[in-house]
């Protein structure tokens, strides 16, 4: 968890940097991201600190609900009576913050079993924002209590404790399932439970999430578990949390970063039975008609690895071993004439391939052909395929570059700005000094001053600005991309 929270902080950090809130702009629900105080860190929650493993690194001892205990703390506010923090958590983690103050013991509870809800996953996510994202005092205490409060059950994976065990497949949970809004990624979806949570601590991508009706089972690509750290969901979260910040700073829900990098990062296998439905799931929907459940098939994605057929005069059409099998094959054997045209034996391509033959769409082109022998028809929408491939291809390269330049330009800008407030710092902290001691500076023979002590941030409000376009720039072209591969999805895949 400490992982994972160490890296949102500095993803959140480049993408709000150190700027200055102006009259007039905001961030919406969010303040630029800051780092947290020294020793702080909500269960982890913060900056990385340069000492040994900070009091924050401490187990809670009461994970599980338990029953005697008399010394709960609380929110003095009757409307969270039911929040509830153990002592080692408080001093370990509450303790060093600003927030300490806000606690007060509490009365003996009734005999009922009580959970600590500093412990609980989603809560440590709110520290987070509010150690992070709440330069504006937006927030208060109460939202580690609003957060531990969300009545929407529990992730099916809560309580997944390794990476080798598979993601929990539900037929329907209680509250449905949701998706990211108008780009939907096939296979990915998420619990009510996970998004009204995230929905709590985020709330400027409180839109950026719809349901979605399934026909079958599917699997949360979330794993907010208490007992080990998810790499890919830490990751996913990571994403989650600069979406939040962009969507702020824009004015409305961005969610495009998130899909880029989903789209970029197919799931890996998880650990289970060869066959298992969520052993090698997307962490969704259980798609049947998609065959890369094993990832062999490199989609649209070149590959230099992976071998493929080739059908004879028509060398653009090339089909991964895994659609050779599933589709090629079984024609072969009944004699289909334009499946016997394929080389039966599988090669690699130095400069790459792309699978021809994975999406619904060419598997329908494959059917209308073979059913007519029309190899004319056939290989005319090949080549529209592939030459709509080398464009998109060319295009996101293109535009992930420019994105990459301009984050570069703006962390440039950035540390600019932060070496000329400490400049500004230390230039008002000396003439403030002086200016206790009766320094004065000689203007000519009859004016004098005193030394000014307020610090002038001009220079640095003004490089947090550039920045801050430089950053609106990378999310445009970002966007672009989900725009260019959302086109390549509904019409050409």
């Amino acid at each position: 968890m400490r992982r994972f929270l160490k890296a949102v902080s500095n993803e959140l950090n480049q993408v709000g940097g150190q700027l200055q809130q102006q009259a007039g702009g905001g961030f919406g629900n969010y303040g630029p991201p800051q780092p947290p105080p020294p020793g702080s860190g909500f269960g982890g929650f913060g900056f990385p600190q340069p000492a040994a493993a900070p009091a924050s690194a401490v187990p809670c001892p009461r994970k599980q609900p338990q029953i005697g205990f008399t010394d709960w703390i609380g929110l003095p506010d009757p409307r969270f009576g039911a929040f509830n923090v153990c002592p080692s958590c408080y001093n370990s983690v509450i303790r060093p913050t600003p927030y300490a103050n806000a606690f007060v013991t509490k009365a003996a509870p009734p005999n009922v079993p009580i959970r600590c809800d500093m412990s609980r996953y989603w809560v440590k996510m709110a520290g987070l924002v509010l150690m992070t994202m709440n330069q504006d005092g937006r927030y208060d205490i109460s939202l580690l209590a609003r957060v531990a409060g969300v009545n929407g059950g529990e992730c099916p994976n809560a309580q997944l404790t390794s990476e080798m065990q598979p993601l929990a497949v539900v037929a329907q949970p209680p509250w449905g399932w949701y998706t990211i809004i108008g780009n939907p990624i096939p296979g990915w979806t998420v619990c009510a439970s996970c998004v009204w949570h995230i929905q709590t601590c985020l709330p400027a991508i409180a839109n950026g999430f719809a349901p979605v009706q399934l026909p079958g089972q599917a699997s949360c690509a979330l794993v907010p578990s208490d007992h080990y750290d998810d790499a890919r969901t830490a990751e996913m979260l990571r994403y989650v949390a600069t979406c939040a910040v962009a969507s702020a700073q824009l004015g409305r829900v961005e969610m495009s970063q998130l899909v880029s990098w989903l789209r970029q990062n197919p799931p890996r296998q998880r650990g289970g039975a060869v066959g298992h439905p969520s052993s090698s799931s997307m962490g969704g929907y259980q798609q049947q008609q998609q065959p890369q459940s094993n990832g062999l098939c490199p989609r649209n994605h070149p590959s230099t690895t992976l071998r493929c057929h080739t059908m004879q005069g028509l060398f653009d059409f090339t089909v991964c071993e895994q659609c050779y099998a599933d589709v090629i094959r079984p024609d072969t054997d009944q004699g289909v004439a334009l499946a016997r045209q394929f080389e039966p034996n599988p090669a690699a391509i130095p400069s790459g391939f792309t699978c021809q033959l994975y999406s619904d769409r060419m598997r329908r082109v494959w059917r209308e052909a073979t059913s007519t022998g029309d190899v004319q028809y056939l290989r005319q929408k090949v080549s529209e395929r592939r030459a709509k491939e080398r464009e998109l291809q060319m295009k996101t390269t293109q535009l992930q570059q420019q994105a990459a330049q301009l984050r570069q330009q703006a962390e440039v800008q950035q540390h600019l700005a932060a070496n000329a407030m400490r400049v500004s710092a230390n230039a008002a902290s000396t003439n403030s000094m002086l200016a206790g001691v009766g320094v004065i500076h000689q203007v000519d023979a009859f004016h004098y001053t005193v030394p000014n002590g307020v610090p002038d941030f001009s220079q640095t409000t003004q490089l947090n600005n550039q920045a801050t376009m430089l950053k609106v720039q990378a999310a445009q072209a970002e966007c672009q991309i989900a725009m260019a591969e959302e086109e390549w999805k509904r019409y050409w895949e």
